[in-house]
């Protein structure tokens, strides 16, 4: 008769069993041939920076060896690291929840080749099928008008005011010479404002110019105060012959005696002959027109010529001027990218990612060197900032400089470049990724330049001079006309624009006007008076601005051998192309369409294969994903996740290219080839749908499978793992959806589940984050939940068939989905018992939410016999005792391949009395009673374990117990039992308190029990990520200490078995039962909904509890067996499973199992 506790261990073991085993947990019979591939040490190594495993050969057993393999396991071991952290990110055990596949890739020996497709045309980077174009507008390049209105003031002097006076002013051209734009900045001390007659106090009201022949289209001043902030006081067209006179509004020009003022003269479109200057040393800057910048809008790049990189190989710098589209940043874009001839990342830089981290990648041995780093918004986007990228792989030495100063850095990163294929800048390769912003003076030097020489010429455009000239292999100065190519053969594809730079733009080539020595700066008269000295009008002038419309690009492809290459670049505007007016507030006033000669352009595709390749298949042997590792320890031993990979055992021979584990955490991966006769012969493995594939296109993607049986394959077998990511939007699919999914065979349904996965009891916790959320198909820490379907009884090996997948329509998330059909002989045996597993005792980490063990041993079997199997003998014991045997009929005959878990009546002393350091075996032996097993090499084993721990008080003159819990801010979700060996409830209670130390005294007789703490809301005591506080839960001595403390962050449950040693009796301690007079029956058992329960030997009223696997009361009420002989209860709402009838009265307490199907 088994309870609760034990109820719970079974259905826990029932889930695993076929792929959690572990070093040193279980040791089946038969000999074994060991395979290491990956190894901790090989990982775990600075030289490599602690890379992930990636792809690799190893040596399996050789196919003609003769030798039979009965099954084949794979052990998935992870460790923290011991030397670095994952990733470098400071985490010893990797921080988040990711994927990791293991892959085997069948190198068939057949060669292929693919077919494809390209259009002979593209406009504007994109395919299309019919277009028109204009190339030659009949007006010009198309622009679009920008009208925007200024105001200025005019004063008339009616009152008494102050005039400055400049003195040793002369006469000069380069204030005023002519050009697109100027920007003057320079600075008058307060020492000068003196000299000049300023009255501190006094508003400055109008500031006069001498000029000759002066024009601009639009100028703009600007002054600041000391440390103070700038104020626009002037912004209007002027043209004037003489004496250039500007007219501030309001008092808020004052000087304060004490501060420099500045000067921030903006002149567009600057036409004059001479003006009067000031000489003011290292007081004054400015800067001209000179070119402009490259803006890409997304979908545009620039081709950089390979030919031009040969001489890369250990050193490069990348370097040039970014201003980020504030509106679209952050997000996945590249700035620029190079490829090798095999397609793999040479140079990379992704500036920013949509996670606002900017990364710089350079250099392939295998993987990439990286280097990167979050970022704010001023990095990327809304204002200029210099970036130089360089790497030195002699050093290994990696930089990321900012505006001249090193910003990060990576040692250790010794990749070469290869011979580079492709580059782009404005995007990734095949057009992905695509730059938003703004780009200025890009160039790659052969050379990794140190930070001294980026500061010293990062803002100059002109480099003529600069120490590593000779190492300059590529300067975009995007200084040409739109509808050009860039230096150095740069094709433009897409709609990148040129843009000049207005004056207010400018801060590139910087001098003093006049020389260093001399510095000219506007010799400005300062007029002062109160508002009541002058008269004011307002005049207002509306300017149009033209901004030219970049033309699209038209490029014609053509065949050349494996694949295409570009024939020709020419730039036209859609014929459609509207040039608009706007006004101030950016309305549209008018549109017009442009007109010109309209090419009518039809396009076509191109046929062509890609070169040959060898034909190879992916299987996956299984899948993971890692844990939450913040703050977790995976011991010095770590965790092992065994897989039972005997389905893939013909792939599994001679040399095996592999692909595991990813950089989270180390990883030992061993493969164990068990020797002895198989259930049946593995004959084919066939691999589909194999990929992402997302919810709203699922049935356009994840088609029908048709599998054609081949001679000899007798037997088939369906394995689908699918596990669900994405959420967010709507029902959080797929990874926190509730989704059916579906199994059709021949086009009929066959099989469904609901997906979502119990994370909550996870035998490796606490982990960092949120590791106790259900989820589909998947829990951090833990294998990928494998579906294995027999299809054998549903189809004909003399057929095709076909099996589809179906899943619950979203229209958000995706799955991770591999199917294989597995097709088999028949079987090989007609008569077998296997031993599976020992679930009970072991030391197995995985099986450590409820080893130790008071309760019977539990073992696992599978009948892999032909014939039924109706009857087996189990010999068993701890090693060195005398064994006990035990005859296990099951309830009905075991079919081929089923599997049944079994409790072993066990009560040996040795079994929990004892030190629970002690490293026991436990043995296990099973065979077929009629004594026709076929092979006895499946049927023994041992696993190792420890007893529980014995609590004791020093004299074993106390039996008091005292449970000491501290409910959290949710007590109803609490609940606490305590089970004796047999599974019967000693004590148990709930909680309705919050936040409040409950103590409960109880007096124990001497023998093993276990506690289980229970919480229904899946959250423990104590978890980070919710509001339900914090709580514990221990078990105190009664003159003060503690006999343990337990986990308060446990999920669903945690419990924890003992001994208990004391020399007094309890009187109230234990119920005795009276087997002989009293039963609890239960009837129909399994049921689908109600059962009847026949109480004998129950003469008074009894309280009755139906109790589900995790100790739980689902059900309980009150019950006159006097009145009623049969207890009705109502299952049809409950959740299928095994269930515990409790019934207890005067005369005892009883229990029964029942099981809801």
């Amino acid at each position: 008769m088994k309870y609760p506790s034990i109820f719970r261990l079974l259905f826990a073991a029932l889930v695993i069993s076929l792929i959690n085993l572990e070093y040193g947990g279980f040791h089946a019979q038969g000999d074994t041939t060991w395979v290491s591939t990956y190894t901790w040490e090989a990982q775990n190594n600075p030289e490599t920076n602690y890379d992930s495993p990636g792809r690799r050969w190893f040596q399996f057993p050789e196919s003609d060896n003769d030798v039979e393999y009965r099954k084949v396991l794979m052990y998935h071991k992870l460790k923290c690291f011991d030397q670095g952290t994952a990733g470098g990110l400071g985490y010893a055990c990797g921080e988040w929840d990711y994927l990791t596949y293991s892959y085997l890739f069948d190198h068939t020996g057949e060669l292929d080749s693919t077919m494809y497709n390209h259009p002979y045309y593209k406009i504007n980077n994109q395919e299309f099928e019919t277009d028109t174009l204009i190339f030659s507008p009949e007006n010009g390049a198309p622009h679009d008008t920008y009208n925007t209105e200024y105001s200025r003031i005019n004063l008339d002097i009616i009152g008494e005011v102050t005039t400055t006076i400049n003195l040793e002013t002369e006469q000069v051209s380069e204030l005023t010479s002519a050009t697109n734009a100027r920007r003057l900045t320079f600075t008058i001390t307060a020492q000068e404002l003196s000299i000049m007659g300023v009255v501190p106090g006094l508003p400055i009201k109008r500031i006069s110019w001498n000029v000759e022949s002066f024009q601009s289209d639009l100028l703009t001043l600007r002054v600041s105060q000391g440390e103070g902030e700038w104020q626009q006081v002037y912004a209007y067209p002027v043209e004037i012959t003489d004496l250039l006179e500007l007219d501030l509004d309001g008092d808020e020009f004052i000087w304060d005696n004490e501060s420099d003022l500045h000067f921030d003269l903006l002149l567009d479109g600057v036409v004059g002959v001479s003006s009067d200057a000031v000489s003011s040393p290292s007081l004054v800057e400015a800067f001209d027109a000179d070119g402009g910048y490259v803006r890409f809008d997304g979908l545009d790049k620039i081709s950089i010529n390979p030919d031009l990189l040969t001489d890369l190989n250990n050193e490069v710098t990348l370097e040039c001027l970014l201003k980020g589209d504030a509106d679209y940043l952050p997000a996945n874009t590249t700035i620029f990218e190079a490829v090798n001839f095999s397609g793999q990342r040479e140079i990379n830089v992704h500036m920013p990612w949509s996670n606002s981290r900017i990364y710089w990648d350079a250099g392939y041995d295998g993987g990439y060197d990286r280097i990167d780093k979050a970022a704010v918004e001023n990095d990327y986007e809304g204002v200029w900032v210099h970036w130089a990228f360089v790497k030195n792989a002699e050093t290994g030495v990696m930089k990321m400089v900012r505006n001249g100063v090193v910003w990060h850095e990576g040692m250790d990163k010794d990749n070469t470049f290869g011979n580079i294929a492709k580059m782009f800048l404005g995007s990734g390769n095949n057009d992905v990724y695509s730059y938003r912003g703004d780009v200025e003076n890009f160039r790659i030097w052969s050379t990794a330049l140190d930070e001294s020489t980026i500061s010293e010429w990062m803002f100059k455009s002109d480099i003529e001079g600069h120490p590593s000239s000779d190492d300059l292999i590529i300067d975009f100065d995007f200084n040409g006309e739109n509808g050009t190519s860039e230096n150095m053969n740069g094709d433009y594809f897409g709609n990148a624009g040129r843009y000049d730079f207005t004056a207010s733009e400018l801060f590139l080539d910087g001098y003093a006007p006049g020389g260093e020595d001399v510095g000219y700066r506007p010799a400005f008269v300062l007029i002062q008076g109160a508002e009541e000295s002058f008269e004011a009008s307002v005049e207002y002038v509306t300017v149009e601005t033209i901004k030219l419309i970049p033309p699209v690009s038209l490029s014609s492809w053509e065949v050349q051998g494996n694949g295409v290459v570009l024939q020709n670049v020419e730039y036209g505007w859609p014929a459609d192309q509207l040039e608009v007016v706007y006004n101030q507030l950016g309305d549209t006033i008018s549109d017009s369409t442009i007109s010109g000669e309209i090419m009518a352009i039809e396009n076509y595709q191109l046929m062509y294969f890609g070169e040959s390749f060898e034909v190879i298949d992916r299987y996956e042997l299984g899948r993971y994903i890692t844990p939450y590792g913040i703050n977790l320890s995976l011991g010095d031993e770590g965790w092992t996740w065994v897989y039972d990979v005997t389905d893939y055992l013909p792939l599994l021979r001679d040399s095996v290219e592999l692909e595991c584990g990813n950089w989270q955490e180390l990883l030992d991966l061993k493969f164990a080839f068990i020797e002895g006769t198989p259930p049946r012969d593995v004959k084919r493995v066939e691999a589909f749908w194999n990929g992402t594939y997302y919810l709203n296109t699922w049935d356009d993607h994840v088609m029908s499978h048709e599998y054609s049986p081949e001679p000899g394959e007798e037997m088939f077998r369906l394995v689908t793992r699918a596990s669900g990511h994405g959420f967010g939007q709507g029902n959080n699919c797929g990874e926190f959806c509730y989704n059916i999914h579906s199994v059709l065979v021949d086009s009929t349904a066959i099989w469904s589940w609901e997906i979502m996965q119990e994370c909550a009891d996870n035998p490796l916790y606490p982990q960092g984050g949120t590791w106790i959320y259900d989820r589909a198909a998947w829990c951090p820490g833990a294998p990928v939940a494998t579906q294995r379907f027999e299809l054998t009884p549903y189809v004909n090996a003399d057929d095709n068939f076909d099996v589809e997948y179906d899943i619950t329509h979203d229209p958000y998330g995706n799955y991770r989905m591999e199917g294989q059909i597995i097709s088999y002989s028949s079987p090989n045996m007609s008569h077998d018992v296997e031993l599976m597993d020992i679930l009970a005792p072991n030391n197995r980490k995985t099986l450590s939410r409820w080893n130790p063990v008071c309760e019977d041993p539990i073992v696992e079997i599978r009948n892999n016999g032909y014939e039924p199997l109706v009857s087996c003998t189990f010999t068993y014991g701890v090693s060195g005792e005398d064994p006990s045997t035990y005859v296990f009929t099951p309830n009905t005959p075991m079919e081929f391949l089923e599997t049944i878990s079994v409790s072993l009546p066990y009560d040996a002393p040795l079994y929990t009395i004892g030190d629970d350091e002690d490293l026991l075996q436990f043995d296990v032996s099973v065979e077929l009673s009629n004594g026709l097993d076929e092979e006895l090499t499946n049927g023994s084993a041992h696993s190792s374990f420890r007893r529980p721990p014995t609590w004791a008080y020093n004299d074993l003159d106390d039996n008091r117990i005292i449970v000491w819990v501290k409910t959290n801010n949710v007590p109803s979700e609490t609940s606490i039992v305590l089970n004796n060996s047999e599974g019967a409830v000693v004590w148990s209670r709930a909680y309705s308190e919050a936040n409040t130390i409950h103590r409960d005294t109880i007096e124990l007789n001497e023998g093993c029990y276990r506690f289980t703490v229970n919480d229904s809301g899946d959250d423990g005591l104590s978890f980070w990520a919710n509001n339900d506080g914090g709580g514990y839960a221990r078990f105190k001595k009664v003159a003060g200490g503690n006999f343990t403390m337990l986990e308060d962050d446990f999920g669903k449950y945690i419990s924890y078995a003992f001994r208990f040693e004391t020399n007094l009796i309890t009187e109230h301690e234990e119920i005795l039962v009276d087997y002989e007079t009293t039963s609890v029956d239960v009837f129909p058992n399994p049921t689908n909904g109600i059962i009847r329960a026949k109480l004998t030997g129950f003469n008074s009223n009894v309280h009755w509890a139906l109790i589900n696997t995790l100790g739980q009361t689902v059900l309980s009420g009150e019950f006159n067996p006097r009145t009623y002989k049969i207890l009705l209860i109502d299952m049809l709402g409950l959740s299928d499973g095994m269930y515990s009838l409790f019934v207890s009265g005067e005369e005892g307490q009883m229990a029964s199992w029942v099981v809801k199907k």
